[in-house]
């Protein structure tokens, strides 16, 4: 029974290995097939590269699309903030209405003599601590309500600069390729065109 046991974990560990083996293989692949493909493609001309040039143009308005939808979602959640605050705040000025119109009913009982003069007082007291307490809570409500406000002003005006800016980029459309050039590899530093010489090598002499 303990044979066949460690049979099973060792078939099991092998299938694990080459399964991961295979993965690590295929991915090594695509990196591979994606850098051989950007290498050949240097090697066709640019005004064979049509398509390329279309669908690399596609990309782009799709990606400065991408980043206004993110720009509009992060403005929606915002604005969602500023109702709440909003709501949060009508009800906390209804809170210290109601607080204060208990007070003046108690402060004017108070001043024609009637109940108990100690217990008015200490009712008053109380009122009045909780008509501040609200009154110091709406302000922090407010602060946050603001901040909101000019969050949403700021994103407004980086939408329509993204929306302008993606306009342009249609209107503008597909660079056109420039006939003749190969490619877009870029030459390294002291690298030399063919048929170029460095400055700093001597120039043979024709002899008379």
């Amino acid at each position: 029974m303990k044979t066949l046991s460690y049979i099973s974990f060792i078939f099991l560990l092998t299938l694990t290995l080459l399964t991961g083996c295979e993965t690590t293989r295929r991915l090594t692949s695509s990196i591979t097939g994606s850098s051989n493909t950007d290498e050949l493609l240097a090697q066709v001309p640019t005004e064979k590269q049509t398509e390329v040039h279309e669908a690399a143009f596609n990309l782009q308005v799709a990606e400065e699309n991408s980043k206004l939808a993110e720009m509009k979602a992060e403005k929606a959640s915002l604005q969602k903030k500023y109702v709440d605050y909003q709501q949060d705040l009508a009800d906390k000025h209804f809170d210290a209405a109601e607080v204060k119109l208990d007070l003046a009913k108690v402060e004017t009982i108070d001043k024609a003599n009637l109940g108990e003069k100690e217990d008015n007082i200490n009712r008053i007291a109380d009122l009045k601590a909780k008509v501040l307490q609200i009154e110091a809570e709406s302000i922090k409500l407010e602060a946050k309500r603001d901040t909101t406000e000019q969050k949403i002003n700021d994103l407004a005006k980086q939408i329509e600069e993204q929306e302008t800016k993606i306009t342009n980029l249609q209107a503008a459309g597909v660079p056109e390729p420039v006939a003749g050039e190969v490619g877009k590899k870029e030459e390294g530093p002291g690298e030399e065109k063919p048929g170029e010489t460095s400055a700093e090598e001597p120039q043979p002499q024709l002899q008379p």
